[in-house]
């Protein structure tokens, strides 16, 4: 997920026209205007519905028969399955299978750290796996996208990255599928993935998009509780583009890292070919001035639902640009990836991933159990302001 270094700052003719672009954005009424409503009093009921006792998630996805997928990336420490389905019961197990956790295996046919979960209308979940296991070192023929058909748990596709798209500290972390593509943030080094999922001629292509724009790159501190959160270096923790929605109708990548601010571009320029470099630094809009995120998640109504990180609550910003904290709680210490189902119900991880050693120089101090909690967003009243 993430590589700790020195914020870096943009450099060079490109990044140096691409930026000045983004600041004269910053000024549009477009990239900045929002309608701020009340937050909601008393806050959002927050329900205990699971309970980690021993290692960090960082996602969830919910599928439609009601068991839970989870992932624990390899860098949060702990030893076990990096993908796991939460039974009804309560029981969980790897998924799809042990095998693919079995670390003998070929690399390309096992997970090393999963990174972003997408679950399609289709009824599959898209899996991406980093690749990077828990020393920090990349495995070779290890970062992929596998396509897991949910209804009886097989893996139906692999897509291994092309290595052509990465660069040397690349860490390749969430994923969202539309248009026939998959589209992979770099949090290491900045720059947009775009996969073509197509199997015919002419397809599969992969290309490398964005590189160091920074739109995509961490130009501010991260800051929770007060502090800015180091390495175990002792660096600045810096996170490049993470976070990835796709609006419902799949015409818009939302997109930030860690640290924020939000962007959006149209997922028509990312997958057409004959669009040039200039049109993607154009396209790429600032949307809004987001905190630090844990993760975010999107409605079928385009509402978007963020996890602030950096005071422990929950927003949501309406596709009408409306925006309203709901819940403010300090049992939400780091709120990791969410997840909302058709049906309204916002299901929230909390992961203390700045109690890991990668966010709290070096020390483990996870206070456990991890608690992942529901919130019935569906019967929430709109906001108004």
């Amino acid at each position: 997920m993430a590589r700790f270094l020195p914020i870096p700052r943009p450099a060079g003719p490109r990044l140096a026209a691409a930026a000045l672009t983004l600041l004269l954005s910053c000024g549009t009424p477009a990239a900045w205007a929002a309608k701020p409503a009340p937050p909601l009093d008393p806050s959002a009921p927050l329900v205990p519905v699971a309970q980690s006792d021993g290692r960090v998630w960082n996602a969830v996805v919910v599928l439609p028969d009601g068991r839970m997928v989870l992932d624990y990336p390899a860098w949060t420490g702990g030893t076990g399955p990096s993908l796991t389905v939460r039974d009804a019961d309560g029981t969980q197990r790897p998924y799809p299978d042990a095998g693919w956790h079995d670390a003998t295996r070929d690399p390309a046919r096992r997970f090393i750290s999963v990174e972003g979960l997408h679950l399609t209308g289709d009824g599959a979940l898209w899996v991406l796996d980093s690749g990077i296991g828990a020393d920090g070192r990349a495995v070779p023929g290890g970062a992929k996208l596998a396509r897991i058909d949910t209804t009886d748990g097989t893996v139906t596709r692999i897509v291994p990255i092309d290595p052509a798209v990465l660069r040397p500290g690349s860490h390749p972390a969430g994923v969202r599928i539309a248009r026939g593509h998959g589209f992979v943030g770099d949090s290491g080094v900045a720059g947009l993935i775009v996969i073509d999922l197509g199997d015919g001629p002419g397809h599969g292509g992969q290309r490398r998009l964005l590189d160091h724009h920074p739109s995509l790159t961490a130009q501010r501190p991260i800051m929770t509780g007060g502090r800015v959160l180091r390495g175990a270096n002792g660096h600045v923790a810096a996170v490049n583009v993470n976070h990835l929605e796709v609006s419902p109708d799949g015409q818009w990548l939302y997109y930030q890292p860690l640290c924020g601010p939000l962007y959006r571009i149209g997922t028509d320029l990312l997958t057409d070919t004959s669009v040039t470099g200039v049109e993607l630094d154009d396209g790429a809009t600032l949307w809004y001035n987001t905190p630090p995120l844990g993760g975010m998640t999107v409605d079928r109504d385009g509402t978007l639902y963020f996890d602030d990180v950096s005071t422990g609550s929950i927003f949501r910003f309406t596709a009408g640009r409306i925006y309203q904290r709901i819940v403010v709680d300090p049992r939400l210490r780091w709120p990791a990836e969410p997840y909302v189902t058709p049906g309204g119900q916002l299901y929230v991880p909390v992961a203390q991933l700045d109690r890991t050693p990668r966010f709290d120089g070096g020390r483990a101090e996870v206070r456990w159990p991890l608690d992942l909690y529901r919130v019935d967003v569906g019967a929430l009243p709109p906001p108004a302001y």
